[in-house]
């Protein structure tokens, strides 16, 4: 009887493999039916199950997600590590001692210099009856300087000392040898050297304290209503301007020679923002004594260049000829001169920083 052919062709259609038992595989193949897997291919395919179309749904949201938080991080750190632009604030007035507000916020007493970033501010100076507004424009890497000299200011007398008087409570109304001379804090100059008494009154309270006033000399008397007599001074020796805090209340500036402080233990804070210093240093004060504070300034490191070259000097010292890397020099200001022989000469004074790098550079073809 002969092979039914037709039915293997019809089984193979429907895509069942043949098996190595299936003596009509061959028959199959000969009457042309296409191998099983290429039948299987035109098949269609089953629909995603519920289950994993939700699984892909929620992996394709998380993919946005995390590259929106990529980019947002990005941006951040961009801005992070971006240098806010900052320039420097001095304040200086004839008398010292006149109280600062900086946009209606107390910054210290003159001589005063800060670090602040650039743009604009209403600085209010304060000092007995006597008020001056400013606007002031703090420009990036400049330093803007105003000195104030009050209409009324006494001048100068040969021989004669001035006493800086400071309170933890300001207003105090301050009398030496019995002549009133204002509220507190305040200046009083042309003092005769010797003893005087000064009388501060102020907040329910009365001080009374005897200071010695020596020719040419600032002294400083800083009254707290927890303060404990007698009394010592402290003197600063340091080449730059610092303020002298204690307890986040300011007791006086290196322009004072002596710091007058109650007898004991005092902690106090050592800035100097323009140059980005800030220490904190014991000291103990002896009644009736002068201790001397002696800060130790880290040393900042400078790279100078000039174009095409020259030879650098700084404050009268020679350092070397460009370019030089790292030069280790104290901070604060210096004068740099810059030799060239055929381009001749060129001086500029600079602001060396603990809290920046420094680079000098200066194109001596220019005019």
């Amino acid at each position: 009887m002969p092979i039914s052919a037709p039915k293997t062709k019809i089984v193979a259609a429907f895509g069942k493999r043949p098996t190595p038992s299936d003596a009509l595989g061959d028959a199959t193949l000969e009457f042309g039916v296409e191998p099983a897997v290429a039948v299987r291919d035109s098949e269609p395919r089953p629909p995603i199950p519920p289950h994993r179309r939700t699984t892909q749904v929620v992996a394709a949201v998380l993919l946005v997600a995390a590259m929106g938080a990529a980019v947002y991080w990005a941006d951040r750190l961009k801005v992070a590590t971006a240098p806010t632009p900052s320039g420097s604030l001095k304040i200086e007035t004839d008398p010292p001692g006149a109280e600062v507000r900086i946009d209606g916020n107390l910054r210290g007493t003159t001589p005063l210099s800060l670090n602040l970033p650039t743009g604009q501010y209403n600085v209010t100076v304060h000092q007995g009856t006597n008020v001056k507004q400013l606007p002031v424009a703090v420009t990036t890497g400049a330093v803007t300087v105003h000195h104030i000299t009050w209409t009324d200011a006494p001048a100068i007398a040969a021989g004669s000392g001035s006493l800086s008087v400071t309170t933890d409570q300001p207003g105090g109304q301050v009398s030496i040898d019995g002549h009133d001379h204002g509220a507190a804090p305040l200046t009083v100059r042309n003092l005769t050297p010797g003893e005087h008494r000064v009388v501060v009154r102020g907040g329910g309270n009365t001080f009374t304290r005897t200071v010695q006033i020596e020719p040419g000399v600032t002294a400083s008397l800083v009254l707290s209503a927890g303060g404990v007599a007698p009394w010592g001074w402290v003197t600063v020796a340091t080449p730059i301007a610092v303020q002298l805090f204690e307890g986040q209340r300011l007791i006086g500036t290196s322009d004072i020679e002596r710091i007058m402080l109650p007898g004991g233990e005092h902690q106090l804070e050592v800035v100097a923002d323009q140059i980005g210093y800030r220490a904190t240093q014991k000291v103990r004060v002896i009644a009736g004594q002068a201790t001397k504070l002696a800060l130790e300034l880290p040393s900042a490191a400078v790279s100078i260049n000039a174009v095409p070259w020259a030879e650098v000097s700084i404050d009268g010292n020679r350092v070397g000829e460009t370019p030089l890397g790292n030069l280790s020099i104290a901070p604060g200001p210096h004068e740099v001169v810059f030799r060239h022989p055929q381009f001749g000469e060129r001086r500029m004074t600079t602001l060396v920083s603990l809290k920046e790098t420094n680079r000098i550079s200066m194109d001596m073809r220019s005019r």
